[in-house]
């Protein structure tokens, strides 16, 4: 009992610690959104409406997901339920043919049989088999009967899920439509809102000072982040990446568009990720277990989810079209956390892609096989 109770109370404990710590995360995490917020009523117009497109877009990318699920998982019910109610039909007719013959037999038998045992009054010990004989065979009809009517109103009851599920499927087709226009309104907005930009982007002094500026408000980030981290990292069980150099999967199946290192614009800035082309809606994953400590929209790198492997270690998703995971989130290696856009202002669909180590960026390439 003092084992039982000892480990309940570091249970307690551990949980109590977890729940500080993630408090601990939301508090910087929210100071970084009112500097992003302020940072952001700087921007154009036009950067202002890319970042309101793409969180719209993000919101009816992750309804439709959401739709498309529930679509999914109707069709398999109803698949099952179809099923059943063949598999109810079946029995339904050879309950009724077995309780058909039995109650032909008895009417073609009536109870000559029975009245003649009685008339001729034969042997007692005959009549009384006898008499249990038909007590017996009654009871078999009834049972039959009780059976077949049970069929009968389980089969009424598939029949009803039936219609009831096919209305709620009829209503998500509905909604899925919908959801599908609206999205490709929002990124037929969001192509409009690119060519805008680009126009602005003519003058390659204000190109080159964005990009500093974005990679500025990236790194700092992360300097918050990691300073965050390292103060509860002895507490968390994350081991980091160092032991699996060359093992990770990749987040997202594509050819790689931009490598690390290579030259970003004007020979000024360079890339510190890369970027993976891939189609719009892919399944983003994580590379390895983690916990999301960021998940927001950024100027430069649009939706971005930021997760923390432990040691230091730090592995970034951008351009996404729709988040999937929340600060705090848990999150297992291959599990989906975004699906592929261009969010932030990329002209073509695809992931930007990051690792770090205490805040300095990796070559991805080097840890993923």
């Amino acid at each position: 009992m003092t084992l039982f109770f000892s480990s309940s109370a570091l249970a307690a404990q551990n949980q109590e610690r977890a729940e500080q710590e993630l408090q601990q995360l939301k508090q910087v995490i929210s100071q970084l959104q009112k500097r992003l917020a302020e940072n952001r009523s700087q921007q154009s117009d036009t950067e202002k409406a890319i970042q309101a497109i793409d969180v719209k877009l993000s919101a009816v990318s992750k309804e439709l997901r959401d739709t498309q699920s529930k679509i999914t998982q109707n069709k398999n019910q109803l698949n099952k339920l179809q099923k059943q109610k063949t598999e109810k039909n079946i029995l339904k007719e050879q309950q009724r043919k077995q309780l058909s013959s039995q109650l032909r037999s008895a009417y073609i038998a009536g109870q000559e049989e029975y009245i003649k045992l009685l008339l001729n009054q034969e042997d007692p010990a005959k009549i009384s088999r006898m008499l249990q004989y038909y007590r017996y065979l009654n009871e078999a009809r009834i049972r039959d009967i009780e059976a077949l009517q049970k069929t009968l109103q389980e089969l009424q009851q598939v029949e009803q899920q039936i219609n009831s599920k096919t209305l709620e499927l009829t209503e998500l087709e509905t909604k899925q439509k919908q959801q599908v226009e609206q999205q490709l309104s929002l990124k037929s907005q969001q192509t409009d809102a690119l060519k805008q930009l680009k126009q602005e982007y003519q003058n390659q002094n204000t190109r080159l000072a964005q990009l500093r500026k974005d990679e500025q408000e990236l790194q700092s980030i992360i300097s918050s982040l990691q300073q965050t981290l390292e103060e509860f990292a002895p507490k968390q069980s994350l081991k980091g990446l160092a032991k699996h150099k060359n093992k990770l999967n990749w987040p997202v199946k594509g050819s790689v568009e931009h490598r690390f290192g290579s030259n970003k614009f004007e020979n000024k800035v360079k890339w510190n990720g890369i970027v993976i082309n891939a189609s719009s809606g892919q399944s983003v994953q994580s590379i390895y277990n983690g916990q999301v400590v960021f998940a927001d929209w950024l100027r430069g790198f649009g939706l971005m989810v930021i997760i923390d492997h432990g040691q230091g270690y730090l592995s970034l998703y951008g351009q996404n079209e729709s988040l999937l995971k929340s600060t705090g989130d848990w999150v297992e290696a291959g599990e989906p956390v975004a699906t592929v856009g261009r969010s932030g202002g990329s002209s073509e669909p695809g992931l930007y892609f990051e690792i770090r180590y205490k805040g300095k960026p990796q070559n991805p390439l080097s840890w993923i096989k």
